[in-house]
């Protein structure tokens, strides 16, 4: 025999929900994390209502489970790509380009660093989209008390999500008590002065100093391609982006540009608030995140640089970085 429902308990289910509640229970429920007794006492209702209502989202289409075959990690493969290159670890997800191998890219770097992540440590953070993408997939640590810092300045416009202040905030979510030391600079500036000026400012300093002192740095690889944020978003400008390109750059690291043989490209560095590359390459771990076809010529040229302690990567693109290095 069913259980009454108390006047209270009727009181707090409302006769049907909207669309926008079944969004708001999935986002918590699938995004978020939160489990269905904490979505249940934040929004008033009981815990069987909310299983009820995640199963209507799923009936009407709101939300979509996908069920992926684990990609495989090619093991010979990176260490052939850790070995030419020196390096201390090489992650290298299976499978061909694409999104779903970028996302199980983003995944491989997520496991890792979690793996990496110590009560207490000092943590380096750049941005980017498959930076985004990895600190998305973390799950909510057990390392707590972490330092996070900025790497380099932010910009002011960009694709949601991929920003350091925004993926610093995320980060520091997942592990309690954590702390973060914001980098309050744009990346780059319109002049020389401009950069003095702001270099001047006590807060700026002290964020690159504790950016400096980090254990662990993680980091992206950019290219100068049309698609990348700095170009595609015009926060470099195509004078700048020419410039570069005639002194030999092919990617760059916390907007620090390097040629194809991993040597700086100095052509900004007047204007760019960012961590040193030689404070860069002095940080004890630094673990760089980068997949796709397109991103070849970046990885290898990050790779020679001496900056780069792990790398992870998918296979086409590790392929394709070793057969240019047996060329060179």
């Amino acid at each position: 025999m069913k259980a009454e429902r108390t006047p209270e308990a009727a009181r707090k289910v409302p006769s049907g929900p909207t669309a926008d509640m079944l969004v708001d229970l999935a986002t918590r429920f699938y995004l978020a994390g939160e489990s269905q007794v904490q979505i249940s006492r934040a929004l008033g209702l009981d815990a069987s209502t909310v299983s009820r209502y995640l199963k209507r989202a799923r009936d009407e289409g709101i939300v979509h489970v996908e069920i992926q075959r684990p990609r495989s990690l090619h093991g010979d493969l990176a260490l052939e790509l850790a070995t030419t290159f020196h390096l201390r670890k090489a992650v290298v997800v299976g499978g061909g380009p694409g999104q779903a191998t970028n996302d199980a890219v983003a995944r491989a770097a997520a496991e890792y660093v979690n793996s990496r992540l110590l009560n207490g440590m000092k943590l380096g953070l750049s941005w980017g989209r498959m930076l985004s993408a990895a600190i998305h997939k973390l799950p909510t640590g057990t390392a707590s008390d972490l330092d996070i810092s900025l790497l380099h300045g932010g910009v002011g416009r960009g694709g949601p999500g991929i920003q350091g202040h925004e993926l610093a905030r995320h980060l520091a979510s997942l592990h309690p008590h954590s702390r973060v030391q914001y980098l309050h600079a744009p990346v780059l500036v319109d002049s020389p002065d401009i950069k003095e000026a702001m270099l001047r400012d006590r807060s700026i300093r002290a964020a690159l100093e504790s950016a400096v002192a980090s254990e662990v740095a993680l980091v992206g690889i950019g290219t100068l391609d049309d698609s990348a944020p700095l170009i595609r978003d015009h926060h470099i400008s195509p004078l700048d982006r020419q410039r570069l390109l005639a002194e030999g750059a092919v990617g760059d690291m916390c907007t620090r540009f390097f040629n194809q043989d991993g040597e700086p490209v100095h052509v900004l560095d007047d204007r760019l608030i960012a961590i040193e590359w030689e404070q860069l390459q002095a940080i004890p771990l630094v673990i760089a995140m980068a997949a796709g076809l397109e991103k070849r010529a970046a990885i290898s040229g990050a790779l020679r640089s001496g900056c780069i302690d792990v790398l992870i990567t998918d296979e086409s693109t590790a392929r394709a970085v070793l057969k240019a290095s047996r060329r060179a």
